[in-house]
């Protein structure tokens, strides 16, 4: 089921590499016993060749956020590798900063993945684009959780004119969010 600006609601209406890393952290977790996956666990040769250029994985560094692993899809969509940099430092935008805080934090309560939308306007509102991600949080110890892997794809507008870098949008409208259980 869609609500009315689109938003996926069901796993079937993820996109595939959303779907993909969705399944493989329930993997995890179900061989874990139902404890949290650890960064480790997930194997760059199962995440595949569509995933694996689309994947992050954030650390949960003294309250901050900072990119530990940026894929070369996600740098070339951002605009930069984001490797070692914080979220709160990226983004010119701080609205937009908090607002990706919030979801890590959400995902990090929940200790579950956690799937969200948003739309973004570069400047001059020429270059248009939504996102979808999904953020999982992971434990060392199966509990606590430290890490994130999470996984963004990105649409341009058919009616954007020019490149538009996601990490430096002008504005952006924040669409779906929500934990996603085992009901999806």
């Amino acid at each position: 089921m869609t609500d009315q600006t689109g938003n996926a609601k069901t796993e079937s209406e993820m996109r595939p590499t959303i779907r993909r890393l969705l399944r493989l952290w329930r993997a995890q977790r179900d061989r874990h016993g139902g404890a949290l996956p650890r960064r480790q666990d997930f194997d760059p040769l199962e995440l595949g060749p569509k995933l694996l250029p689309y994947v992050s994985i954030v650390e949960l560094d003294g309250g901050r956020l900072r990119f530990r692993l940026c894929g070369t899809g996600l740098a070339k969509a951002a605009g930069l590798d984001l490797t070692g940099a914080y979220v709160d430092e990226l983004n010119p935008n701080k609205d937009y900063a908090r607002y990706i805080t919030g979801l890590y934090e959400q995902a990090r309560i929940a200790r579950l993945p956690l799937l969200s939308e948003s739309v973004f306007i570069g400047a001059l509102e020429v270059a248009k684009g939504r996102t979808q991600r999904l953020i999982c949080p992971l434990a060392q110890d199966g509990e606590r959780v430290d890490h994130f892997i999470g996984t963004q794809v990105f649409e341009k507008s058919p009616d954007s004119v020019g490149d538009l870098t996601m990490t430096y949008a002008a504005g952006f409208a924040p669409g779906l969010t929500r934990v996603i259980g085992d009901e999806a």
